[in-house]
């Protein structure tokens, strides 16, 4: 009878004790930001979970008037990192051969993600994202 309690004792102080289980973001996303100049912007994110850390790729695309603003670009995952339901992570952007930083942090539900995008200009900008398939 001590020993069942003693095992329910320890059982229960680790649950107490452990973190929350994080989300797994492993897959593809379509993110949704509002777009600098008005109009939304759609990328393509593909990210990798390992434990608290999150790897991948982002295709993002500057269309801008009259083609201008580099096209789209495969942008490599940096910094990511997990821990429950939140989340962060940097991909670089190049554009008329200058680069900057975006940085992604947010929240996960399920299939769906919300934050905000900060960029050279300070502030940030909204973003939504669906799990694909």
């Amino acid at each position: 009878m001590k020993i069942r309690n003693l095992s329910m004792t320890l059982l229960l102080s680790a649950a107490i004790v452990s973190p929350g289980v994080a989300q797994d973001l492993t897959g593809t996303w379509e993110i949704s930001t509002q777009g600098g100049r008005g109009g939304p912007q759609t990328s393509m994110l593909v990210l990798v979970q390992d434990g608290e850390t999150l790897t991948g790729t982002m295709k993002f695309s500057l269309g801008g008037p009259g083609g201008r603003g580099g096209g789209a670009q495969e942008l490599e995952v940096a910094n990511g990192t997990v821990e429950d339901n939140s989340f962060s992570f940097t991909v670089t952007l190049s554009v008329q051969g200058n680069s900057f930083d975006l940085n992604y942090s947010g929240t996960v539900d399920g299939d769906e993600m919300s934050g905000t995008r900060g960029g050279p200009r300070g502030g940030g900008q909204p973003f939504t994202g669906q799990k694909q398939g």
